[in-house]
């Protein structure tokens, strides 16, 4: 009787397995889609493909469209905190059954209601505020959840389709464009962004039980050490948060300016709309690449050196730009664009939790989250600023250079010891 009661229970626990792992993929893919709408994607890096159209249609002059960014990008830098802390208290699902549907209904105001330049400041800043959640945190806080040894991995298969998305939605955003104008074009997205998200949050996207926090047997030892993270405030007194939070914001600052730029000097070159779109798409193909190559060398090799790496050829990318613009250096630099925005990602995820454990992942990756997402939106209106004196973006992409060159410097001061919440509980 005992034997088939351990029988029984084995199978039991066999069974139990297979259907977490199944939950498992099924999070990782449930998070690729709402990475693939994410705000980034509809708002951000589609902003450059809406910017001339805008202009033409309204009169209202590029300095002004491109403030827009910034404001936006410091309310959800702002936001980004509360939502590691929501996503911690409350969990990474129920934060995310919010986040998709409250930007589809920023986006689609954005394009029914502004009728001025600043109500369009104002409504463009407000779906950013709205989509503050539709980020990677709660989403790398899902994952994270269920994968420790394969973490990187993991994110990299997830964060691939936030790289479809910067891929695919600029020349989508384009047609729509071109076929229904801007503000339907807004109303249009607002509609794709609620079909991916909700249905994908409710199907998909599972907080793990609590016998079963990984899916890999051999990492089990680790879950101890990994949840035994620092608290928000501790990891902020430690060296590694700040040379990561610098680094990660400098770096931002630049690729967030060339994504915004690219569609832009191509349009001023006399490239028509819907053919410049597609430099986005090549920046979305090197995002894909990089977002699951990247995630996948992450657990097999050190993870400042590799983010280095990356960084530098961001310096490389803004280097050709600013040696000349021609076919050649803009696709030469959307692709090492395109590398970096890919990699940073992932590689800002991957270093958080390694060097501040999961207990807290939330709210730490979110204060990180601030640096990032506020780089984001100071890019393109620095840019702005040196277009508006200057008549050109070429002492832009010189800065560009150093910006990248000095993000690459400080991660690499993040030592070995500094990631001590490795898969084997050890230093990595």
């Amino acid at each position: 009787m005992e034997g088939k009661v351990a029988i029984g229970a084995s199978a039991a626990g066999c069974f139990a397995g297979r259907a977490n792992k199944f939950r498992a993929k099924g999070v990782v893919l449930g998070a690729g889609l709402n990475l693939f709408m994410g705000t980034g994607q509809v708002l951000l890096f589609s902003f450059g493909v809406f910017v001339k159209p805008i202009i033409a249609n309204t009169g209202w002059s590029r300095s002004q469209i491109s403030g827009a960014v910034l404001w936006g990008q410091l309310l959800i830098a702002l936001a980004a905190p509360l939502t590691g802390l929501a996503v911690d208290h409350f969990g990474a699902r129920r934060v995310a059954r919010f986040a998709g549907p409250s930007l589809g209904l920023g986006v689609m105001l954005t394009g029914l209601l502004a009728d001025s330049a600043g109500s369009f400041v104002f409504l463009f800043a407000l779906s950013f505020l709205l989509g503050a959640a539709q980020v990677p945190v709660p989403y790398v806080k899902a994952v994270s959840n269920w994968y420790q040894k394969r973490l990187g991995l993991a994110l990299g298969s997830a964060m691939i389709l936030s790289g479809a998305g910067v891929a695919l939605i600029p020349p989508l955003s384009a047609a729509l464009i071109d076929a229904f104008g801007w503000r339907m074009a807004y109303v249009a997205l607002a509609v794709i962004v609620w079909v991916v998200s909700i249905p994908s949050v409710a199907f998909l996207l599972h907080e793990p039980p609590p016998e079963a926090a990984t899916t890999d047997r051999n990492a089990r030892q680790a879950e101890t050490v990994a949840m035994s993270g620092m608290t928000l405030a501790r990891a902020m007194r430690t060296r590694p948060f700040w040379l990561i939070a610098i680094s990660f914001y400098l770096i931002s600052v630049a690729v967030g300016a060339g994504t915004h730029v690219l569609p832009i000097v191509l349009s001023d070159a006399g490239v028509k709309a819907q053919q410049g779109s597609l430099v986005m798409t090549i920046v979305g193909v090197a995002m894909m690449v990089a977002r699951f190559g990247f995630g996948a060398l992450l657990d097999r090799f050190h993870a400042p050196r590799l983010t280095a790496l990356v960084f530098t050829g961001a310096a490389i990318g803004f280097l050709c730009l600013a040696s000349g613009l021609c076919a050649t250096t803009v696709a030469a630099a959307a692709v090492l664009i395109g590398l970096a925005l890919g990699a940073e990602v992932d590689a800002l995820a991957y270093l958080a939790s390694r060097a501040f454990g999961r207990r807290h992942l939330g709210a730490v990756y979110g204060a990180l989250m601030f640096c990032f997402s506020f780089g984001l939106g100071c890019g393109p209106a620095l840019f702005g600023q040196v277009f508006k004196h200057t008549g050109s973006y070429r002492d832009a992409f010189w800065l560009a250079v150093m910006l990248a060159t000095v993000a690459a410097l400080a991660i690499l001061a993040v030592r070995r010891g500094d990631l001590k919440s490795s898969a084997n509980g050890t230093p990595e």
